[in-house]
């Protein structure tokens, strides 16, 4: 029997984590859950799921039958978790993903702060520890997927992930577009950010970002293409012509239970089934060229800084401080500036925190 732990069991991707465990519970030992903070949901987990350990990343107190982070780690630092589910969203997941490397023999991973911001850094780390890193964002999953089972790499000519388009992609663009709107996504259930971020294309920069790390990729062997229906998720380009897309429900129950060998019973429903494939209009959406141009010329530093200031200004537009389309405008504007380009590389975990928080202090130049 393999044994499971789920990071950040009280959020979405915990929730579909334990859509699969439930259906599959026969295959696994629930050896721990955890949450950020919210203690009331945790222990209603524990009373149904019943893992030997649960946990809070921030406690508010000392808490009856819940271990610290610490004891955790700890605990299984000689005899490894088969597997760790890792869903805690944002930054703060990093400094705890370069931990559960060392105490897991495959880490699946959607965050993409700690893939991007850890870089290499962090892939290096998981080798050192023998952590078999395992991407679950349905198009990195997919790419992985494929790169792992096609037996001739010399034939892939390109690599293409897809993206919804969000809320706005048939509609025009209000500067001050109000938050109800653009969280209405026409096709995922997301949180708040990542919802955002998909109606500016930031999301599929941030993708774009990962897939050139997880995959050492260059910058024009990554392209971008828009399924509205999100039933494609990835499209591989061989030499001689021929293109394999990759499809599956959106649902991201599949993703975790293929990462975990087992079934998710979530089929794609191929009758009347109408994809189309469009390439998105990049003045529309100038993220899009941003993104290629930070892949291109400021590599690992720029993916750092970009991913930390647009996290700044989504939150500050969904408390109302910024309009919308200060988002873009001030990511373009941001990146003009040589200044904060400076640094040429990060070397380590301490060097990358240090990156994150300047990046979270650097003036932005929003419209007032």
């Amino acid at each position: 029997m393999k044994t499971l732990a789920i990071i950040g069991s009280t959020g979405s991707i915990g929730k579909s984590s334990l859509k699969v465990f439930k259906k599959n519970i026969q295959e696994f030992q629930l050896l721990c859950l955890s949450a950020n903070t919210n203690e009331k949901k945790l222990l209603n987990q524990n009373k149904i799921f019943k893992p030997k350990d649960i946990f809070l990343l921030n406690p508010k107190k000392d808490y009856k039958n819940i271990i610290s982070k610490n004891k955790f780690l700890f605990k299984y630092k000689k005899k490894k978790i088969d597997y760790i589910i890792s869903g805690i969203s944002s930054f703060d997941a990093i400094t705890l993903n370069f931990e559960l490397v060392k105490v897991c023999k495959n880490l699946l991973i959607a965050n993409k702060e700690t893939i991007i911001c850890g870089g290499n850094v962090f892939l290096s780390h998981a080798k050192k520890y023998n952590c078999n890193i395992v991407p679950i964002d349905s198009e990195h999953f997919c790419l992985d997927f494929f790169i792992k089972n096609f037996k001739n790499k010399k034939l892939i000519n390109k690599f293409y992930i897809t993206a919804s388009g969000g809320p706005f992609y048939n509609k025009k663009i209000k500067y001050k577009e109000k938050v109800k709107n653009i969280l209405k996504h026409p096709t995922w259930k997301m949180g708040k950010k990542i919802t955002v971020d998909s109606s500016t294309f930031a999301n599929k920069v941030l993708e774009l970002f990962e897939a050139k790390i997880l995959f050492n990729l260059k910058s024009n062997n990554i392209g971008i293409r828009v399924d509205q229906t999100s039933k494609i998720h990835a499209i591989i380009k061989l030499n001689n012509g021929l293109y394999f897309p990759i499809t599956h429900a959106p649902s991201m129950e599949i993703p975790i239970a293929s990462a975990l060998n087992v079934n998710h019973f979530n089929y794609l429903n191929f009758k009347n089934i109408n994809i189309t494939l469009l390439t998105p209009n990049i003045k529309k959406f100038p993220l899009i060229n941003l993104g290629y141009k930070i892949l291109r010329e400021y590599g690992h530093i720029g993916m750092i800084l970009f991913t930390v200031i647009n996290e700044r200004l989504v939150k500050m537009f969904l408390k109302n401080q910024i309009n919308y389309g200060d988002i873009v405008q001030t990511l373009v504007k941001t990146f003009k500036n040589k200044k904060i380009l400076k640094k040429k590389k990060v070397n380590n975990l301490k060097e990358i925190l240090k990156l994150i928080n300047f990046a979270k202090t650097i003036e932005l130049c929003v419209k007032k």
